[in-house]
């Protein structure tokens, strides 16, 4: 009878150890280092030239004619990106424009609509074999700087959606666009310190 009793109490012993032994190896494997992610940095500008580019220049020649004409950008944006993550950024506004005006005698009546101008820019990064792959969503909404008087003011919509191949640290030519008003739209992607994408662990 003892003897049961001694085997018996081995036995729950046994069991307990196998017990712990599985919890532990079920903590071990829930419990996984914490991945890591690059985060980009990404800037894009939009310059104003005063002087036509020439054509026939390849995008190295036309990014260095843009920088060596001294122009400073009408418009940087920066944001922070993750890979496979879109990111987007809005800055805008609401304006009133004169719509119409009417003259009886010393009185003018003019009517005005509410408009809103300002910039989108949505991206997505992913991998790419020679850097990272970039769709680019750039929409801007401005107000001629011309408009004169009471007229109604001409509003200048801009849309580049593209996708290209950019090297980190390296400046890629976006667009350029116009005859009478010429902008050129450029992009760089840095490629932040490598981070947590967990810091809380």
């Amino acid at each position: 009878m003892k003897f049961y009793s001694i085997l018996l109490a081995s036995l729950f012993i046994l069991v307990g150890i196998l017990h712990g032994d599985e919890v532990t190896a079920i903590a071990e494997a829930t419990n996984e280092p914490p991945s890591e992610s690059t985060q980009y940095c990404v800037e894009l500008s939009e310059f104003e030239l005063q002087e036509p580019i020439a054509i026939g220049l390849n995008e190295t020649e036309v990014i260095q004619t843009i920088l060596q004409s001294g122009v400073k950008p009408i418009e940087t944006i920066r944001l922070i990106a993750m890979p496979n993550a879109p990111s987007n950024v809005r800055k805008g506004k609401q304006v009133a424009v004169v719509t119409s005006t009417m003259t009886r005698g010393d009185v003018t009546t003019r009517q005005t609509k509410d408009i809103e101008i300002g910039t989108t820019l949505r991206i997505q990064i992913g991998e790419h074999p020679q850097g990272v792959l970039v769709n680019i969503d750039y929409i801007t909404a401005r107000i001629e700087d011309d408009t004169k008087g009471d007229s109604k003011p001409d509003i200048l919509n801009s849309t580049i959606q593209t996708t290209q191949v950019c090297v980190p640290g390296k400046m890629r030519l976006v667009s350029t666009i116009g005859s009478k008003q010429l902008t050129a739209v450029v992009v760089t992607i840095h490629e932040c310190n490598r981070t947590e994408t967990n810091p809380s662990k």
